[in-house]
C-alpha cells in the first residue's frame, strides 16, 4: 500500500476519534452491566439510540473559492476567483461537537508549465478542469446570544480535491505550447497526471461557520473556510494552490 494511502487513512481515522469515543460512550450508558439482566433495569425506561440523538440537517452553500498562484514565471492567472455551488450534511452531537460532510463542485481552466499544473486565464488556457471537494470537517459549537440562536462553529478538517481535466472550448489537441512546445492533447494527460501525484489531491483544512437558527427547520449562515495544499507543501513550493472558501449556507432539518 503506498504512503499517500496510508497517510490519508490514518489523517480521515485521528479526525473522527472524538465521534467514535462519544458513540462507545453513549451505548455503554445504555447496556446494562455485566451480570445484569434487562429485567433488573428500571422498569419503563425507554432505550434512547444513540443516533437518535443526533440533529441532522441537509445544507446548500454558494460562494467564491480563491486558489492562490505564486508562480511568477509563466502565463499562468494570477490567483483565480472560482465560483462553487456545494450540498452536505451537519451531524450535530449533544456536547457540542459537529461532524461536517460536504460536497462542492467548481471549474477552473489551466496550462502545463512543463513540471506543474497551473491555473491559466481564459486567452492562455489549455483544459478545463471539473472539480470536486468533498470535506470531511469536525467542529465545536457554541450557542451565543440571548435566545441561543447564534451558532458559531470552528474546527478543522480534511478536503479531497477529485479533478478532471478535457481540451477547453477553442482549444485544438494539436495546439502547441508556447512555453514548452509540447502538443494541447499531451499537456491535459500531464495535467491530469499532476493533479493525483505528490499528495496533490489532499487539503488539510481550517473552517469557521455561523448560522442563525431562524426556526425550528431553517438556518442561514456563512462559512469561511482555508485549504492548506498538503502536496505543494511537502514539495518546497509554499502555499502554491492554497484556496480560500466564502460562501453562504441555508440549512433545512
Amino acid at each position: 500500500m503506498n504512503k499517500s494511502l496510508i497517510l490519508t487513512i490514518i489523517l480521515t481515522f485521528s479526525l473522527f476519534s472524538p465521534f467514535f469515543a462519544q458513540e462507545n460512550s453513549a451505548i455503554g450508558d445504555t447496556l446494562p452491566f455485566f451480570g445484569e439482566t434487562e429485567s433488573d433495569s428500571p422498569e419503563g425506561s425507554p432505550e434512547i439510540s444513540f443516533f437518535s440523538q443526533i440533529d441532522k440537517s441537509l445544507f446548500f452553500t454558494l460562494g467564491p473559492k480563491i486558489m492562490l498562484n505564486t508562480d511568477d514565471e509563466t502565463e499562468s492567472a494570477p490567483s483565480p476567483v472560482m465560483y462553487s455551488l456545494g450540498v452536505g450534511g451537519d451531524f450535530a452531537f449533544k456536547n457540542s461537537l459537529l461532524a461536517e460532510l460536504q460536497l462542492s463542485f467548481f471549474t477552473n481552466y489551466y496550462l502545463w508549465d512543463g513540471e506543474n499544473a497551473r491555473p491559466a486565464e481564459v486567452e492562455n488556457r489549455t483544459a478545463t478542469a471539473l472539480s470536486f471537494m468533498l470535506d470531511l470537517d469536525c467542529l465545536y459549537t457554541f450557542r451565543l446570544g440571548k435566545g441561543k440562536n447564534h451558532l458559531l462553529s470552528v474546527g478543522g478538517g480534511i478536503g479531497f480535491l477529485a479533478r478532471y481535466a478535457v481540451l477547453s472550448n477553442g482549444v485544438d489537441s494539436d495546439d502547441v505550447n508556447r512555453e514548452t512546445g509540447s502538443r494541447a492533447g499531451d499537456d491535459v494527460s500531464d495535467i491530469n497526471g499532476s493533479f493525483y501525484k505528490n499528495l496533490n489531491f489532499l487539503y488539510p483544512e481550517a473552517v469557521i461557520s455561523y448560522s442563525y437558527i431562524l426556526s425550528e427547520i431553517w438556518k442561514v449562515g456563512g462559512e469561511l473556510k482555508t485549504y492548506f495544499p498538503l502536496g505543494p507543501m511537502t514539495k518546497g513550493r509554499g502555499l502554491d494552490g492554497m484556496i480560500f472558501s466564502l460562501a453562504v449556507k441555508l440549512s433545512y432539518k
